[in-house]
């Protein structure tokens, strides 16, 4: 059982917890190697002293639906059941403890994958690694939510007839539901980040119209040129602007300007370049105008943007 738990689960180590018990053990495994359910019961109290192998890329969901486990780690103890999960990751070696006739159902993932799907979910690429709490209260909403899937994942990677075993395409996609089931159910490194709510997307013609903004801020543009590109009314585009921006087409233009105008100040030669030519040149028409909306946006006034470089 030792040979056979190490070749296809983690390299581990068994020993008797009390000399009374027959050793019954038991054990089954469904799927490949980074996405696979496996049954572990070994109808006495054993010891597992679990070591992993270097740079493993998975992590592990463990319960027991029959019977009681305890896991110890770094001077804490985790009590496996059908109400507590333990969700494990390569790591300092740890011992589960299985007592009598305890059976343990553990659901293998890919730990890049589901960085992978976090990246995806945030929009964003990640600033530090994936790290999973190693308690989970499967009581909990969340952890109720979470078991549903388990237990639909394990099912149909048990089931020899299913279409999940069979087309790749379909395996891959009930690996991603479970992988951002996961995400979404159990506490991690970007838990508040995920489930924090989101702002609505924007539609799609505040987008173009901000990309046309972005392209001919110079041009002399008016709201009707502008909702125009977008192909929407300006009144529905002002809406828009108003719901999803926060601000106004015209303001959004006005503020794409003084950045290019701040940007271009900092760049110019203030032997050479002047305020006003730089200031026409991101399509702003009235000197005065310009000048107290750049003070108020930057602190501080053009010409001091424009000369700041004979200082550096």
């Amino acid at each position: 059982m030792e040979d056979l738990t190490s070749s296809l689960m983690t390299p581990n180590r068994l020993r008797p917890l009390d000399r009374g018990g027959a050793f019954d053990g038991a054990f089954r495994v469904h799927g490949s190697q980074d996405f696979c359910t496996f049954v572990v019961g070994y109808g006495c109290s054993v010891g597992v002293n679990i070591q992993y192998k270097s740079m493993d890329e998975r992590v592990g969901f463990v319960l027991a639906p029959k019977g009681k486990a305890r896991m110890a780690m770094d001077g804490q103890e985790f009590e496996v059941s059908d109400q507590r999960g333990l969700v494990l990751t390569a790591g300092d070696p740890r011992t589960l403890s299985y007592f009598d006739d305890c059976v343990t159902s553990i659901l293998v993932m890919n730990l890049r994958k589901a960085a992978e799907y976090c990246t995806r979910l945030l929009a964003r690429d990640l600033d530090r690694d994936l790290r999973f709490d190693t308690g989970f209260d499967l009581s909990s909403a969340s952890g109720q939510s979470w078991m549903r899937l388990f237990q639909y994942a394990t099912a149909e990677l048990a089931n020899p007839h299913s279409l999940f075993r069979t087309i790749p395409a379909a395996r891959q996609q009930l690996e991603q539901t479970v992988l951002t089931g996961f995400l979404l159910s159990h506490s991690h490194t970007y838990s508040d980040a995920l489930l924090r709510p989101q702002p609505a997307a924007a539609p799609y013609y505040v987008k173009r119209a901000e990309v046309y903004i972005e392209a001919h801020f110079a041009e002399p543009l008016s709201l009707a040129d502008i909702a125009a590109q977008a192909g929407v009314s300006a009144r529905s585009l002002q809406n828009g602007f108003q719901n999803f921006r926060n601000t106004t087409p015209m303001g959004f233009l006005r503020a794409v300007r003084l950045q290019r105008a701040h940007e271009a100040l900092l760049r110019a030669d203030p032997i050479h370049g002047t305020v006003t030519e730089i200031a026409l040149s991101c399509g702003f028409n009235h000197m005065g105008e310009f000048a107290s909306l750049y003070r108020q946006t930057f602190g501080e006034t053009p010409r001091q943007s424009l000369t700041r470089t004979l200082y550096r």
